[in-house]
This record gives C-alpha cells, sequence and structure tokens, in this order.
C-alpha cells in the first residue's frame, strides 16, 4: 500500500514532465487495480521468503 501512496503522489509531476496523464487523470478503477496487483505481489513474495 505504501509503494502505491508513494507512486501516487510522485505520478502527476512524472507524467507532466513527459507529457502523458497521469494516474489522477485515469478512472479510479486503474490504479485501484494497479495497487491490487502491487498488493498480492509483494503479499505472495514475503510469504515465499518467510
Amino acid at each position: 500500500m505504501f509503494l502505491f501512496l508513494l507512486w501516487w503522489c510522485v505520478d502527476d509531476h512524472l507524467a507532466a514532465a513527459i507529457g502523458k496523464p497521469g494516474l489522477g487523470e485515469l478512472p479510479i478503477w486503474v490504479p485501484a487495480i494497479i495497487s491490487l496487483a502491487f498488493a498480492l505481489t509483494l503479499d505472495s513474495a514475503r510469504k515465499k521468503k518467510g
């Protein structure tokens, strides 16, 4: 979740720098799916490690 929040805060600045739409300009389900994918990936990696 922390990764998603960090990405959300920095994304608009990066998008403006390269001239592409940021996550804030996309429909809410797009960042929701991205955050779910990060959460599941990190969770499964943590379970395999520990």
